[in-house]
């Protein structure tokens, strides 16, 4: 396109264009990913944010940035050449910043502010509708509560997880005293829930072929079995230490050792009380 006929052009669409959209925020709503709740592993997350309108009159291409107010007509950049006088290079450039002020003014409306209390603490952030925003969350061993607010609409979000800390303050496992007869370590958390083959349970609880660990066991007793040896094997003595709040005033340690007999299916090991 050329110079003058991008500019004429350009001041004919300003001439043109339709009156500001009015949102009406009571329609918008906020979108969260990760989903965030239960059990996480993660001690850093990477939250994306964004305010959705579903009327908005030209949505956000994908990957678009929110500071990109560039309109989306041809750029007067890339006109232009040696043969340009000054007159064509200026009219070009004040068709160029109209072009951006007219956009700019069309999306008006998409700033905001969001609030977020994080653990307690409270942030402020801008964001435009339509466009993601990232906000990187710094985990706390145990429970974390992430609460959203976006003013204008008043739509409210509240996510609780549990993220793991750097030591799990009970810990199960085998013995390093001789050779492993076979067989795997199942734990049954105070609630019932089964820790076994890699299973994480609601709570937490994470059971791997010799080991259990829980970062912030619930109150209860845990019992402690092994799922035997399988038939064609020999009997075999399996040992399982648990040691709870190790390097602590309140450490506390158990040691269960127990006959295994081949196809004698899950034996009990033995009980931990876990107190508050």
């Amino acid at each position: 396109m050329k110079p003058a006929l991008f500019a004429v052009v350009a001041c004919a669409a300003l001439a043109a264009a339709p009156p500001p959209y009015r949102p009406d925020p009571s329609a918008w709503r906020l979108e969260v990913s990760p989903g965030l709740g239960g059990w996480m592993d993660a001690s850093v997350v990477t939250l994306r944010l964004k305010v959705v309108d579903p009327n908005d009159p030209e949505p956000p291409r994908e990957g678009a940035a929110a500071w990109d107010d560039a309109p989306d007509e041809d750029d007067p950049m890339d006109e232009g050449g040696a043969a340009e006088t000054e007159v064509q290079r200026r009219a070009r450039w004040e068709a160029r910043e109209r072009a951006w002020e007219a956009r700019r003014a069309r999306n008006a409306w998409r700033d905001r502010t969001v609030i977020l209390w994080f653990n307690g603490e409270e942030r402020r952030r801008f964001i435009r509708v339509g466009y993601p925003l990232e906000e990187r969350l710094t985990c706390l061993g145990g429970e974390n509560r992430l609460e959203i607010l976006e003013p204008a609409s008043g739509q409210r979000l509240v996510r609780t997880w549990w993220a793991a800390s750097g030591r799990a303050r009970l810990v199960v496992q085998q013995a390093a005293d001789g050779d492993s007869p076979g067989g795997t370590l199942e734990v049954v958390e105070p609630g019932g829930a089964l820790a076994a083959s890699y299973r994480r349970t609601a709570s937490g609880g994470m059971a791997e072929w010799n080991r259990y660990t829980h970062p912030h066991p619930p109150a209860g007793t845990y019992t402690l079995r092994w799922t035997g040896v399988w038939r064609g094997g020999k009997p075999g003595l399996i040992t399982v230490e648990a040691v709870l709040d190790a390097g602590t005033e309140r450490e506390r340690r158990w040691s269960f050792r127990k006959l295994l007999l081949p196809g004698a299916g899950p034996v009990v090991l033995g009980t931990v009380d876990v107190e508050e």
